[in-house]
């Protein structure tokens, strides 16, 4: 029986992609029942209004003005968009609460109100901070692709030391620059290779739907069945659950990170030497 994997550990470039998937795999059961027991809301919203806005604009008679601003930027449009940001903000915090109360707890499984219990802890926090940080990445896109690139796996450590550190943006900025000093290239490209993995599998399960309407557009059927239309949006909502695995691959990273730079499990197994108590080496509750 292999044994938990261990977060605080020093990876390469390799381990850290196999470690995402071995963690994955380990955790399967109890992460999916958290990321549906806490993101599932927001996954229906999301679902729902965008089932209506694609109903809306691809069935509404004389669509030849289907893209007139009244027709697309709708009230069902501003719902998706909202719904989605959400949705987004869910699944990433759920994930990275799980991975922080699974460190608290010493590498064992933590339960949905644990995590739950974490998410609420750090949701307006978190939502504030994604929001600045998503306007910094977005100007630095429209300035050049370059910094745009450069910024994408700073920022990434960035939103998972606001969690495992407990602090807030200023500091985790500062921090998130001196982390990946010298280790841009191995966090871009172990972040990379899970994210493209990602989007292969949502890619495999919306496939069967994406030839249903390819075939209708072959046959000249101008209107696309409700019956796809909610198949494709449920199939995505429920394609989110791998975008699960970017954020663990994030994760490892940081803790990676971390012991490189500060060796913090190796300090903490020496200062545990002769210690006794079931506790030993668990950070304490942030509560």
């Amino acid at each position: 029986m292999e044994n938990n994997v261990e977060l605080r550990k020093v990876r390469d470039f390799g381990e850290l992609i196999s470690d995402s998937f071995l963690f994955t795999k380990q955790n399967l059961k109890p992460l999916l029942k958290a990321f549906f027991a806490i993101c599932g809301f927001f996954l229906v919203a999301t679902a729902l209004s965008s089932v209506f806005y694609h109903l809306r604009l691809f069935n509404t008679p004389g669509n030849e003005n289907i893209f007139k601003a009244k027709q697309v930027f709708g009230v069902e449009y501003f719902a998706t968009i909202t719904f989605g940001y959400l949705s987004y903000l869910a699944v990433a915090l759920t994930t990275f609460s799980y991975i922080n109360v699974y460190r608290e707890k010493g590498d064992l499984t933590p339960t949905i109100e644990e995590v739950w219990g974490h998410f609420k802890y750090y949701f307006w926090r978190f939502m504030g901070s994604q929001i600045v940080l998503i306007i910094m990445f977005l100007i630095a896109f429209m300035m050049c692709f370059i910094p745009g690139i450069y910024l994408f796996p700073i920022i990434s450590l960035i939103t998972a030391t606001l969690i495992f550190e407990n602090t807030g943006l200023g500091y985790a900025f500062d921090r998130g620059f001196k982390l990946i000093k010298q280790n841009w290239w191995t966090t871009f490209g172990a972040l990379v290779v899970t994210m493209v993995s990602m989007y292969i599998l949502m890619a495999a399960i919306a496939l069967p739907v994406g030839i249903l309407s390819g075939a209708g557009v072959f046959l000249g059927i101008n209107k696309v069945s409700t019956p796809v239309t909610v198949l494709m949006v449920i199939l995505q909502a429920l394609g989110q659950a791998f975008s699960i695995i970017p954020y663990i691959t994030v994760s490892l990273c940081y803790f990676s990170l971390v012991e490189k730079k500060e060796g913090a499990s190796l300090l903490d197994k020496i200062d545990s030497i002769g210690k006794g108590g079931p506790a030993d080496g668990l950070p304490e509750e942030q509560y």
